[in-house]
């Protein structure tokens, strides 16, 4: 099944998404605009995760295909807690400026959010976003995501501690969106 919103599809996860995926996981620039942390993945191992990869009642991830035929990254829900319906909500986007189209991760983000409570009826979605990754915490605003608050000194890159913002978006706030 595609799911599709604006400009964007989101799909599973193919064989030739390899190249994509393979970059952003040792892309140190992603890596530290991201809340998790990675080790060095070699080729050999991205191609078995890629291989081995499932989605699963508790994680779901997607790949962002936009009408151009480019790929330009991947869209999560991570952490899903059917019973308390609530997930996280992650992405990472790496293309040229000439691939990308006007809107195409708010398009991709909002194909996720749709999907996420209209369909598999989760009630809220939430971000962890590092207090200096701007572009992700303007897109989660524009999304309609409210600030819930600031974790001190909980993720540690390049040396020191940085905050986070967690962000969060109920189904009724997106409805009234």
């Amino acid at each position: 099944m595609y799911i599709k919103y604006g400009c964007a599809t989101l799909r599973a996860i193919e064989e030739n998404d390899f190249d994509l995926l393979f970059f952003m996981m040792n892309d140190p620039d992603i890596e530290n605009q991201t809340v998790g942390w990675h080790l060095p993945v070699s080729s050999l191992e991205q191609k078995q995760w890629i291989a081995a990869y499932k989605n699963t009642d508790t994680n779901i991830r997607l790949m962002v295909e936009l009408i151009n035929g480019k790929t330009i990254g991947m869209v999560s829900l991570t952490d899903i807690d059917w019973k308390n319906k609530t997930a996280g909500l992650g992405y990472k986007i790496h293309a040229p400026l000439e691939d990308r189209i006007k809107g195409d991760i708010f398009d991709g983000s909002m194909a996720l959010l749709n999907y996420t409570f209209n369909e598999l009826g989760l009630n809220c979605i939430e971000c962890r976003t590092l207090v200096n990754n701007v572009f992700s915490l303007k897109l989660q605003y524009k999304l309609g995501f409210k600030k819930e608050g600031e974790i001190r000194e909980r993720i540690y890159k390049n040396g020191k501690y940085h905050n986070q913002i967690v962000t969060s978006l109920l189904k009724s706030e997106f409805e009234g969106n």
